[in-house]
């Protein structure tokens, strides 16, 4: 769609996918149940599996919108990023929101997500999310957050609980595709460099599925790496609390996923000294 184009009203959902389809049945399912239908579903699959494809496309046969599978395999995949930015870039309405694979949504997620955006005049707008397991709160966003205070713990957006305006989402210029982890909470920090203005729907609407197919939050070696990259990307904004806190994160994933117990052990002291150093600065 090109930019000078007049966006028609409406909700377009991304969700993307990686080879996860009984996850992303009942992601779309939770779609469909919408109380306020989005007008568009573009389902972003980086693996261009003929299953995913069959997926949607029995979808697509009986949901009462459209329901489009897109094949966003090839040169530039491999990030949840790059999977949401395609399925971004075939919207032609004014607000877009996102759903990961493996979450859901409560059906009046995009009512009242929408309803707080229009009502209060946001460029994006957030609800809270919950886990699958045990249903306790993990993402809970709150009023008044700078850049500042959100770059080195996420305060409570991801991938799944936002809804943002179209043109506000491309003046980002998207998702961080070079990212591998920690995209939402990058975008969520230039979104408030930006000076952008944000809602919150203080409610449980999305529910977060904790589960050992593959997720972004497994302590692998690409979550090193992405964690890096993060703090460089964003180390102007940094405080010296910061950067201990973020490294703490990283030492976290490392005494799990370095070779070798020599290694691990050393990054579980790393952890202990992060957390020491911590602690005794929150009595501060």
């Amino acid at each position: 769609m090109a930019a000078s184009e007049v966006a028609e009203p409406g909700v377009t959902v991304v969700i993307p996918t990686h080879a996860r389809d009984a996850f992303l049945e009942e992601a779309i399912a939770s779609v469909v149940a919408q109380c306020a239908p989005p007008a568009a579903l573009v389902v972003s699959d980086d693996t261009g599996s003929p299953d995913t494809r069959a997926v949607v496309e029995r979808w697509a046969a009986i949901a009462p919108f459209a329901v489009r599978y897109l094949d966003s395999s090839g040169p530039g995949a491999g990030t949840a990023g790059a999977s949401r930015n395609a399925g971004a870039a075939l919207a032609t309405t004014d607000v877009l929101a996102f759903l990961d694979d493996d979450d859901t949504w409560h059906p009046d997620f995009l009512s009242e997500t929408v309803a707080v955006l229009e009502r209060e005049d946001a460029d994006f707008a957030v609800a809270w999310t919950v886990a699958d397991e045990g249903g306790y709160l993990i993402a809970r966003l709150r009023p008044g957050l700078t850049a500042t205070n959100a770059v080195a713990r996420n305060p409570g957006f991801v991938g799944s609980n936002f809804v943002m305006r179209r043109e506000r989402f491309r003046s980002l210029e998207g998702f961080d595709a070079t990212l591998p982890v920690s995209n939402d909470k990058d975008l969520l920090v230039r979104a408030l460099q930006a000076g952008l203005r944000y809602a919150v729907v203080e409610r449980e609407l999305v529910c977060n599925r904790i589960h050992r197919e593959g997720q972004l939050t497994d302590k692998s070696p690409r979550r090193v790496e992405g964690i890096r990259r993060y703090m460089a990307k964003h180390d102007s904004l940094l405080s010296p609390h910061d950067r201990r806190s973020l490294r703490a994160q990283l030492a976290s994933v490392q005494r799990v996923s370095a070779p070798g117990r020599a290694l691990r052990w050393g990054y579980t002291a790393q952890l202990v000294w992060y957390r020491v150093l911590l602690a005794a600065q929150s009595r501060r």
